[in-house]
């Protein structure tokens, strides 16, 4: 009984696994303007307004040393609202810099490379629909 528990189980987490993968959406992330190789490129996708805001943890990352001065990532996700982050974490110490008044000092991108006035940009100006093949072109700024 226990050893069919088991394989019900194990058939049942491929069944979701591989209907996840058919039903999911391609997210491309084109990061351009990087101006060294040194250090790690992080890509935050984040899906909803509580991800986007640091309450919920996003629902993804991809960290990869940086090689080139363009890097693409691509992921399949559910179709929803999505913004990304991205950071040039040159120096490698795992966290976005700032200066004393708390403006970045490394490399950064937000979707549809949405700028904010006074602090990050809001989520309406960073969410998109992902819906079939989605790409986004960001381009890193200090």
């Amino acid at each position: 009984m226990y050893l069919k528990s088991i394989l019900i189980s194990a058939a049942t987490l491929y069944s979701v696994a591989v209907t996840q993968i058919i039903d999911a959406e391609t997210l491309t992330i084109n990061v351009t303007n990087l101006t060294t190789t040194e250090g790690t490129v992080m890509v935050q996708i984040m899906q909803g307004e509580a991800q986007f805001s640091g309450a919920e943890p996003s629902i993804t990352s991809i960290m990869s040393r940086a090689t080139d001065a363009e890097m693409t990532f691509s992921t399949r996700l559910p179709a929803g609202e999505y913004a990304v982050r991205v950071m040039h974490d040159v120096n490698n110490n795992g966290e976005m810099d700032s200066n004393f008044v708390g403006m970045p000092t490394e490399p950064w991108a937000m979707s549809n490379n949405a700028k904010g006035n006074f602090g990050p940009p809001k989520w309406e100006e960073a969410m998109f629909e992902l819906t079939g093949s989605v790409e986004q072109t960001l381009t890193l700024s200090k």
